[in-house]
């Protein structure tokens, strides 16, 4: 626990769940009655809504030219192949990079594999930076003699630089014959909190924090992006009040 006079932040329990999500428990306070909640409230919406996220933006398949195609002995159609590999996960393993300071990360992962094979994200030939969050997750299915190889890029994207596609999911451009994916994700699965009261005379209470994130990061990253990113907004504004206070 870290505590500076009266108030305390500390994390109290950790845990990876299934598919590699992280999860954590926070504590914090000491706040004024109706402070915690309001608290809490800029914090989860801050998490679900403003965190960047590394994520699949588009794919190409070799032999492909749309989404309703079918690859030869290959078990899945290119829409359910292409679902699947947008539901992958990745984290940075390089501690010198992450995806809070280094938005303009791109990089490329490539797929090539022979038949009869059950195909998932341990197959993928990945940069050294990257690592993917469960091997596991499932791609397609190849009988003998099959082959899927494809090339897929990836990029941080910041919610103010999401795609929004709104008649579906996936597009393509014909020319090059590149799937683009939707990107609106989050590495936020889930934000709940209790507010706690501590003394009644006082009028004081504290939060407990859980958050759940999809394993690309911890949650003590996420907590803490979203503090400078509170502090930093609310600093912007009193910047802007203490020029229209010295004008006058």
């Amino acid at each position: 626990m870290v505590q500076i006079q009266n108030k305390f932040y500390s994390c109290v329990e950790t845990r990876i769940q299934s598919q590699g999500e992280m999860y954590a428990r926070f504590h914090l306070g000491t706040f004024f009655r109706g402070q915690a909640l309001t608290v809490a409230n800029a914090l989860r919406r801050t998490l679900l809504g403003e965190l960047p996220c590394l994520v699949v933006t588009n794919a190409q398949i070799d032999g492909v030219v749309h989404e309703f195609s079918s690859i030869p002995g290959v078990q899945e159609s290119v829409l359910d192949i292409l679902l699947n590999l947008k539901r992958l996960t990745f984290t940075i393993s390089n501690n010198k990079f992450n995806i809070f300071s280094n938005s303009s990360i791109k990089t490329k992962v490539f797929l090539k594999i022979r038949g009869p094979a059950k195909v998932t994200a341990a197959d993928l030939k990945l940069p050294t930076n990257l690592a993917c969050v469960w091997p596991n997750h499932y791609i397609a299915t190849l009988s003998s003699n099959a082959e899927l190889a494809c090339v897929l890029e990836l990029a941080v994207i910041h919610p103010k630089q999401k795609l929004s596609i709104e008649s579906k999911k996936i597009s393509i451009d014909k020319k090059k014959k590149i799937f683009y994916l939707e990107t609106n994700s989050s590495p936020i699965r889930k934000v709940n909190y209790v507010i706690y009261e501590l003394d009644s005379k006082k009028e004081s209470e504290s939060l407990a924090l859980e958050i759940v994130t999809d394993g690309s990061i911890e949650p003590k990253q996420a907590l803490n992006f979203a503090f400078k990113q509170l502090t930093k907004l609310f600093y912007e504004f009193t910047q802007i009040s203490r020029e229209i206070l010295y004008k006058k």
